[in-house]
């Protein structure tokens, strides 16, 4: 693509976590909204996005985890460092173990949970597009190296890279996203130009960028770009955010939209 195109990629992240983002993200699909999504493999919705999945073939990558929910490895679940009760901890949410040393049997644990991650996803039946992950944890450095190998294992070429449009800390983001996109290149994948949430983005940037949303339904049913959950005094957890056809229009209306298959 020339300096002077634009094409953009807008990927919906947690399909199969839970009900409502599932639908969501199919609805938005449905709708020429977004152009692909990332699925996660021990979401509570899992079923739900099997049954849909074959209508979006060819639109969806694989969103590994290490943030949430139950891990499926056994030697995983007995990690207490990233796991507790049989559910993965914050552990890899925080930005000061980026470059912690991971011991051997931590890698080994990881390299299974993530592999088992890949492969229940391709058992049934999705043909996986890219990657990416859950709190962004293949940007972690020390976790980097395992996160890669996997996708080369299963035949993935197209990683998300890290943010690089505009950051709370724009120095240290800026240096470290062009050193991590040294690092993706050197490794063989291919990234789209630009990262960022789709409301982070105040134009349209030159070359190909990937815009980051998560459909959900608030509590009227409306089709938002969940930003936030709220958890009810009856128990129930309600999604805010922005409705997401509006924010869709505003950031990327008039841009060429690309799957991410033809990165």
């Amino acid at each position: 693509m020339k300096k002077d195109e634009y094409a953009v990629i807008i990927n919906a992240d947690d399909f199969g976590q839970t009900e409502s983002c599932t639908r969501a993200i199919y609805e938005a699909f449905q709708k020429g909204l977004i152009t692909d999504t990332t699925m996660v493999a021990n979401g509570e919705a899992m079923e739900l996005a099997f049954a849909m999945a074959p209508e979006m073939r060819g639109h969806i990558g694989a969103h590994l985890n290490l943030t949430e929910g139950p891990a499926l490895t056994p030697a995983m679940r007995k990690n207490a460092k990233f796991v507790s009760n049989g559910r993965f901890t914050d552990y890899f949410k925080t930005r000061s173990n980026y470059f912690r040393r991971l011991s051997p049997q931590d890698k080994q644990d990881i390299y299974e949970e993530l592999t088992a991650q890949m492969e229940r996803l391709i058992a049934g039946g999705i043909e996986l597009t890219h990657a990416d992950s859950h709190h962004h944890i293949h940007w972690n450095w020390m976790l980097a190296p395992i996160f890669f190998r996997v996708c080369r294992e299963h035949g993935i070429c197209r990683v998300r890279c890290h943010k690089n449009v505009r950051g709370r800390f724009k120095l240290w983001n800026g240096l470290y996203a062009h050193i991590y996109g040294i690092r993706l290149r050197q490794n063989g994948f291919r990234s789209p130009e630009h990262f960022e949430s789709i409301r982070m983005y105040e134009k349209t940037l030159p070359g190909i960028s990937e815009m980051m949303v998560h459909p959900d339904h608030d509590s009227d049913g409306v089709l938002i770009d969940r930003d936030k959950k709220e958890h009810l005094p009856d128990g129930k957890v309600a999604a805010r955010g922005k409705a997401l056809e509006p924010l869709v229009r505003s950031r990327a209306g008039s841009v060429q939209k690309m799957e991410y298959a033809r990165l």
